[in-house]
């Protein structure tokens, strides 16, 4: 899905599947956005159009990605292709004024395409949680080391648990998972914090051992939620109190989750 300031493009399409972009209704300022709610390739095929049009124009634009594309391909493992490095090329040939990603699952982007800007909605998701509880007796809970890595330098705040796990990675289940972190009292109030979730399965693992633990509520804080994550466990157990995510992907909506507009 693809807007123009914010206006969502027309796209129609023959009958052999053809795009058919209609660009009377393009609304052109002096500072022009494109922003591309990834959904398919189609959107990278129209995207490459449209940016084409107001090229010939001479129609200066931005780029905005709720979410990157192709980040979870973000190095060569023995035969597959290397598709976000593709990706961040074909990015840098279209020539934006600026490029905004947010929260990107691979920093590997960030490196790879020009003039570009991060960011940090997962940060910014849970600070404002962290407002609305308004308790003292909070803990930050980091579900492996990537998160640890990422956020403990972003938010600032000393009550943190710090999960590990290990995963078969032939099969993708988690085998195990400890939290490490001492809490100072029963009944705390925890806040889960990464940048995706798909089906939810380290969360809803992570959540039970808080559980244990002796945590009250449990939040989970994600910059890209799936729709797969209603394929999952997570939203039907009671281990979760909430979930704060963007529309950066998902499309559908549950008593859950509180979705914020990027």
């Amino acid at each position: 899905m693809i807007y123009f300031n914010n206006e969502k493009i027309d796209i129609k399409k023959f009958p052999n599947g053809e795009a058919l972009i209609h660009s009377g209704d393009l609304n052109i300022k002096d500072n022009n956005e494109i922003k591309v709610k990834f959904e398919n390739n189609e959107d990278i095929t129209n995207l490459i159009f449209l940016k084409g049009h107001l090229d010939e124009l001479r129609v200066k634009c931005s780029l905005v990605l709720p979410y990157m594309p192709y980040s979870r391909m973000d190095r060569t493992e023995g035969l597959t292709v290397f598709t976000l490095k593709y990706l961040c090329k074909l990015i840098n040939s279209l020539d934006f004024e600026n490029v905004t990603i947010y929260e990107p699952h691979s920093e590997v982007s960030v490196a790879l395409i020009d003039r570009v800007k991060v960011v940090n909605m997962s940060k910014k998701l849970t600070e404002q949680l962290m407002e609305e509880l308004n308790d003292e007796n909070v803990y930050l809970v980091y579900p492996d080391a990537g998160a640890s890595k990422r956020y403990a330098h972003q938010i600032a705040y000393e009550k943190i648990l710090t999960a590990n796990k290990e995963r078969d990675f032939k099969t993708g289940f988690i085998n195990k998972l400890e939290i490490n972190g001492d809490v100072k009292s029963k009944n705390f109030k925890a806040i889960i914090v990464d940048d995706l979730c798909s089906k939810g399965g380290t969360f809803e693992l992570t959540a039970s051992k808080l559980k244990d633990m002796g945590a009250g509520e449990i939040y989970l804080v994600v910059t890209h939620c799936e729709d797969t994550i209603f394929e999952g466990k997570l939203l039907d157990s009671d281990l979760i109190t909430g979930i704060y995510t963007t529309n950066s992907i998902l499309s559908k909506e549950h008593k859950k989750i509180k979705v914020y507009e990027i």
